[in-house]
């Protein structure tokens, strides 16, 4: 029921191009777990489910390895940070095999349809399409970008950035411009280092966030914190970067050091920029 935020998720997994069909994605599982459910051609929804599982395990390996996502999309990130992927690989296996039993075992399909059936599944494809449509917004970072490709921010100037709408600077101080995901377990990982680079190395921290309302309240209730957070859809943010986390120091309005990933202690990164 939030495809802003399931499309969040698959930019994290590194398939932002995939956020456009994100809403499809979202009423193909919930039409297909009612289809099992009514017994309307099993044999084959249920070889349906089982490729769509693989397809599923194989994103979520994918994102885990590479990328570090624990998030299956399952549930939400801050109740479940200590469930293992391991729990998710084994529950797609079983949920694969079971769909694989059904396959083989079940008796031959029934041509015909209860009328009711057919009235449930249509009002819940409407009602989930409606839905879906309503929580999704296309992705502005899919037109083309307001910095030409293959851009580094790396020694720019930030009034030349897209960078410069959300942060003033002034030539005589310091900035870190942070840029996380609530979803994201890296980004989390990074608060308390963000919080000491203010009064240690640069005289502003200024925030960006962004993910899905549960999310964000679950981060605030667990992490209490004390800054500002400006919160941006995920298109806006995906004009920023195409990762998560991301920082950016910035000194005498000129970006000296773009900070890919999790963000070091300020005593670590004073030492790798020779600060």
């Amino acid at each position: 029921m939030d495809t802003e935020g399931f499309g969040n998720l698959l930019y994290q997994y590194g398939f932002g191009y995939l956020m456009i069909i994100s809403p499809l994605i979202v009423v193909i599982e919930i039409l297909l777990g009612l289809l099992l459910i009514l017994l309307i051609n099993p044999r084959l929804y249920s070889l349906f489910a089982f490729v769509l599982l693989v397809i599923f395990t194989i994103s979520f390996a994918y994102g885990h390895f590479k990328n570090g996502i624990n998030d299956c999309g399952c549930f939400g990130t801050l109740q479940h940070t200590s469930i293992s992927p391991f729990f998710s690989f084994t529950r797609n296996g079983i949920l694969m095999a079971m769909s694989l039993v059904v396959w083989v075992k079940y008796p031959k399909e029934q041509v015909a349809l209860a009328q009711w059936k057919k009235l449930l599944v249509f009002g819940v494809f409407g009602v989930a399409a409606f839905i879906a449509g309503l929580t999704f917004k296309v992705p502005e970072f899919l037109r083309p970008a307001a910095n030409p490709p293959g851009f580094s921010y790396q020694n720019q100037n930030i009034k030349n950035t897209e960078l410069a709408r959300y942060i003033k600077t002034s030539a005589d101080s310091t900035y870190l411009l942070f840029c996380f995901s609530y979803t994201c377990p890296h980004c989390l990982n990074s608060i308390e280092n963000m919080r000491q680079y203010k009064g240690n190395l640069v005289d502003r921290t200024v925030t960006l966030a962004t993910g899905p309302d549960s999310s964000r309240f679950l981060f605030n209730q667990n992490f209490h914190p004390d800054f500002y957070i400006k919160n941006l859809s995920v298109d806006k943010m995906g004009k920023l970067t195409d990762l998560f986390p991301k920082a950016f120091y910035i000194k005498h309005d000129s970006i000296k050091a773009v900070i890919d990933g999790e963000l070091p202690s300020y005593v670590v990164f004073k030492k790798q920029y020779n600060l």
